[in-house]
């Protein structure tokens, strides 16, 4: 996996209050480091897929002597409908297509923006779609294979599928922090330090989850949304349907690409 710095935060609320304007808004997404505004044109030229195994493929920056993690970042409306970026997901041990729970992947759909104020998050958007159909198609199609792509919906009602893992082995954790002195921050979360809500040993998730949560106490850590708010505090796993659903929000994220030999299958993500 390539060693990047993640930008802080990587999804927030905070465009929503003062003193920031949606101009001021839109510049620093345009001209800050560690990332790309969504809707620079021909993004995909500035690109390459790193071999990351059996972790997928990542994008990264192409024409640099080392490898620093291609992010994107907009201002987006998340979708009421399929939101699940809630504590479990929505998780359920009894449908045999949800796998396993340390498996769990939280998503949501992210729109073109509503508010008139961030109009631009409207008017571009098809533009941040169209790069995000090049980046997959940056990717050799195989005949007989099915595209699973971030792009989901029909014309005219088109979003992007995000998601983030909420649990991560701890070994292979600690490999990940190996380099930055074992701070314990967690895809750009710093987990020490937080209150018990951030715990796994007490993360909020539906009782017909809890055995499984369990089971995995002792081998997991907890990766929490790196999500906040309007005063830049990280947002509590049960605040996040109330502060994130229907929510106009900036995003920083990652994309990859997982080529699944078993099913024939070219899956497409939106990391947050």
């Amino acid at each position: 996996m390539p060693t990047t710095t993640p930008p802080i935060p990587r999804l927030s609320s905070s465009t929503l209050s003062p003193p920031k304007t949606p101009a001021s808004v839109l510049h620093k997404l345009k001209t800050s480091p560690g990332g790309f505004y969504a809707a620079t044109p021909r993004l995909a030229y500035r690109t390459e897929y790193f071999s990351g195994g059996r972790d997928g493929n990542i994008l990264i920056t192409k024409g640099l002597n080392y490898d620093e993690e291609f992010i994107i970042r907009g201002v987006f409306q998340i979708s009421r409908d399929d939101f699940h970026f809630t504590p479990d997901g929505d998780f359920n041990p009894a449908n045999v297509f949800h796998g396993r729970l340390a498996d769990l992947k939280l998503s949501c759909q992210l729109t073109a923006g509503r508010s008139k104020a961030f109009e631009f998050s409207l008017e571009d958007f098809p533009s941040i779609l169209s790069n995000l159909s090049a980046f997959e198609k940056l990717v050799p199609r195989e005949r007989l294979y099915e595209t699973l792509s971030v792009i989901q919906g029909t014309v005219g009602r088109r979003s992007i599928k995000l998601t983030h893992r909420l649990f991560g082995a701890i070994d292979s954790d600690q490999d990940d922090t190996s380099d930055d002195g074992g701070n314990g921050s967690i895809n750009g979360t710093p987990t020490d330090g937080l209150g018990c809500e951030f715990d796994i040993a007490t993360w909020p998730v539906a009782d017909r989850c809890k055995g499984h949560l369990q089971d995995i106490v002792s081998s997991h850590n907890i990766h929490p949304l790196p999500a906040y708010d309007e005063n830049h505090v990280l947002i509590p796993p049960l605040q996040y349907e109330a502060k994130l659903k229907g929510a106009l929000v900036e995003v920083h994220m990652a994309f990859c690409h997982h080529h699944v030999k078993k099913s024939k299958r070219d899956i497409y993500d939106a990391v947050l």
